[in-house]
């Protein structure tokens, strides 16, 4: 293939796109004028390492080989802001069933939100809708209607002021209320965008529940929630012993511990890692990972970085954890050579990446609490569960020694690093990784397959609202691209993201995770095409999988904000002309003249085709109206996905006349009156006319509404949740 651009110009493209981040999200900003006073990655590093003292650390954030969360980049060393935050998120498990504990949980959500951070919580405990309350007076509202309050809640206070709140819901699978919880955010698209939604998989007899699964499935299916925790595998395999409840999940999944602790989230840039050879990549990236934890320590040592919420400050200096993860993960395996789509070779890659990333992190704990020592402050060893240990060195020894370059030098330090936790018990952080989305900070670094995800696209284009207002788009090539000649370029096309398996990229995660004190946040990425039962499949190989949790998000279930622009094609099944039955409805709207808008339907449920009548045969209007109708048609016949687009470009056309339906109101033009008909038509489907239970595959049916641009143009992304129009994202 041929890249669009040349590589001067996708440079300038990343530093727009950088500039519009910085200004709009990390710049620290004039207390008078609130213009931002940063307008480059490189200010914002420097600003945040003059706050690190750690030998090399200050000089490894400068050459972006490390990078903290976004919080800190925000907050780190800005001498106006009154919220400092300097944490991701924060798992506050349990609600406890009391009007108090309710409303005690949503102040400190705000709290959370306005100090950068985003939240999760556990409504297992909130007494059931119909609950006999105040002596048989009255009735209890159930733990779903409190789970919407605080899903509105996120949606509306900002993260710093500078994003959206993020939440994660969970409950166990055996509440009364479960199936109002799992089908809550899909029987009301884009009402309630403010949170996701996991079920806690408590024990076996989940899988038994045949009914629950295929309800589950048929709402992944439809709009991406639920997500499954699988608690019983984050008690096992995790240093955090099992006594302290190491179960409950922040917003993305991928942190995953006991309550009131924060999520102290760093990445390592892999691109920054490589070399030409395997052993010295390996190396460099334990090197980085050690320079990480000892960052992660020093924050933890900001003791100003906390909400004021005292339980989360005491409990995270209790076990003190640090969640290291990685980004760019297929942009190194390409350099070596292994397609992300190899069954055998990407996952070893992926292990033998994480697994040095895990050595040098714990590594780092070592030698912080021996710098810390020389500073006058002697940590304390946080208690290990020390099965798990055991266990996890010998899998590290025996993965060494199977697929590890340097074999003994490997095997030597990493008998070195679990020794010294065995000796003491257990080391200086509870923790030491967690592989996170890394998002927009993986766009900072100029990486484009952020974190384990795969290329979503070899050309992508992001809309995005600058700081005057004005619209500006944005055309992101990895600049990488530019080093691989054509051959290559059409090999990497092979692997981007919708072209991986689900079932590659669970292979993926669950490498990935073998070496993980946490967890990996990662959504499946399913096609349009995949079925409810698929789905069901899935489910059933993530549970005999090592993933601590599954999300899956099936193509076209919501609108993205990536778009493909390499894409020349749409894979729609059967033309349209050619099937065999079509449905459809006709709606009459009353104004200068009648107007008679019919959308059909095809045999899948999909609005593929309209027409657009009035009663001034052969007039101007008509035959307008009449070319309108047949070029949304070509467009829809191409990619039924269109729908909600088309509908929001129409919606807001005004004209001289006011055009009225008895079923869809009134409206001020002929598109807007087009577009209340896709709308309906989208979300509608003809029970009558399908042959079985149907549950309705249009694009408009699961947007989210986006708090930034109020447009139904917000999808899930992996744990985040992001707008095609407006770029705005909750991480």
């Amino acid at each position: 293939m041929e890249l669009p651009i040349s590589y001067d110009d996708a440079v300038k493209e990343w530093e727009r796109f950088e500039d519009y981040l910085i200004k709009e999200r990390y710049s620290i900003r004039d207390p008078e004028t609130g213009s931002p006073k940063e307008n480059s990655m490189s200010a914002v590093l420097v600003r945040i390492s003059k706050e690190f003292s750690c030998p090399g650390v200050g000089d490894a954030l400068m050459n972006q080989k490390i990078i903290t969360a976004t919080p800190f980049l925000m907050n780190g060393g800005n001498p106006h802001t009154g919220r400092k935050g300097f944490y991701s998120c924060y798992p506050l498990g349990d609600v406890e069933d009391s009007t108090d504990a309710i409303f005690d949980m949503e102040r400190d959500l705000v709290t959370i939100f306005q100090h950068s951070g985003g939240g999760g919580i556990d409504v297992s405990k909130i007494r059931p809708k119909g609950s006999i309350v105040d002596s048989g007076q009255g009735t209890a509202s159930g733990p779903v209607s409190f789970a919407k309050g605080y899903s509105q809640l996120s949606a509306r206070i900002s993260q710093g002021g500078k994003r959206r709140g993020a939440l994660m819901i969970q409950a166990d699978w055996d509440i009364k209320d479960i199936k109002e919880l799992i089908t809550f955010k899909g029987d009301n698209p884009g009402v309630f965008t403010g949170c996701n939604v996991s079920i806690n998989v408590t024990d076996d007899k989940f899988w038994e529940d045949k009914e629950l699964l295929q309800l589950i499935a048929e709402n992944i299916w439809k709009s991406g929630d639920p997500g499954l925790l699988f608690t019983r595998k984050s008690l096992e395999n995790t240093p955090v012993d099992r006594k302290h409840n190491p179960v409950f999940s922040n917003p993305c999944g991928e942190y995953l511990s006991t309550k009131d602790t924060a999520c102290n989230l760093l990445t390592v840039c892999l691109p920054k890692c490589l070399e030409e050879k395997e052993e010295d990549y390996f190396t460099n990236v334990f090197e980085n990972s050690k320079l990480a934890a000892m960052a992660g320590n020093e924050i933890l040592d900001m003791e100003d970085g906390f909400p004021p919420v005292q339980r989360i400050k005491e409990n995270t200096l209790k076990f003190r954890p640090i969640g290291i993860g990685f980004t760019g993960l297929q942009n190194a395996m390409n350099h070596f050579g292994i397609s992300y789509a190899d069954e055998e070779k990407a996952p070893q890659f992926a292990k033998a990446t994480q697994l040095a990333l895990m050595l040098g992190s714990m590594q780092g704990s070592l030698d912080y609490a021996e710098y810390s020592e020389e500073q006058g402050n002697k940590l304390k060893v946080r208690e290990w569960n020390m099965d798990y240990t055991d266990r996890i060195l010998k899998e590290a020894l025996s993965f060494i020694s199977e697929r590890m370059p340097k074999k003994s030098v490997w095997q030597k330090q990493t008998r070195k690093i679990f020794g010294a936790v065995k000796k003491q018990g257990g080391l200086f952080n509870s923790v030491t990784t967690s592989q996170a989305p890394t998002g927009s900070i993986s766009q900072l670094l100029r990486v484009a397959c952020t974190g384990v995800e795969p290329y979503f696209s070899l050309v992508q284009s992001r809309k995005v609202k600058d700081v005057d207002d004005s619209w500006k788009e944005f055309t992101l090539v990895p600049l990488e691209l530019y080093d691989y000649d054509k051959e290559k370029l059409a090999w990497i096309e092979e692997q981007t993201a919708h072209n991986i398996e689900p079932l590659q990229q669970i292979r993926i995660l669950e490498a990935c995770q073998t070496f993980n004190h946490t967890a990996v946040s990662k959504t499946i990425n399913l096609p349009a095409s995949t079925t409810v039962e698929e789905i069901k499949e899935m489910l059933v190989i993530a549970r005999g999988s090592k993933l601590k949790g599954v999300t899956m998000f099936r193509d076209s279930s919501m609108a993205g904000v990536l778009a493909d622009s390499s894409a020349t094609k749409t894979t729609t099944g059967v033309d349209f002309s050619d099937l065999p039955e079509r449905r459809g409805s006709t709606f009459k709207f009353k104004g200068p003249a009648s107007l008679y808008i019919t959308a059909n339907r095809g045999d899948l449920g999909h609005v593929r085709e309209i027409f657009l009548n009035t009663t001034k045969s052969g007039s101007t209007i008509h035959g307008m109206c009449e070319a309108l109708g047949r070029v949304m048609s070509v467009a829809l016949q191409h990619d039924y996905r269109l729908v909600g687009k088309i509908a929001r470009t129409l919606e807001d056309i005004s004209s001289d006349s006011a055009w009225q339906s008895g079923g869809l109101g009134r409206v001020y033009s002929i598109p807007a009156a087009l577009a209340k008909v896709l709308d309906h038509s989208a979300t509608q489907a003809d029970e009558k006319e399908d042959p079985e239970p149907y549950i309705e595959p249009s694009a408009y049916s699961s947007y989210s509404s986006c708090p930034a641009c109020g447009k139904l143009t917000l999808r899930r992304s992996g744990g985040c949740s992001q707008c095609v129009s407006c770029g705005y994202s909750t991480c």
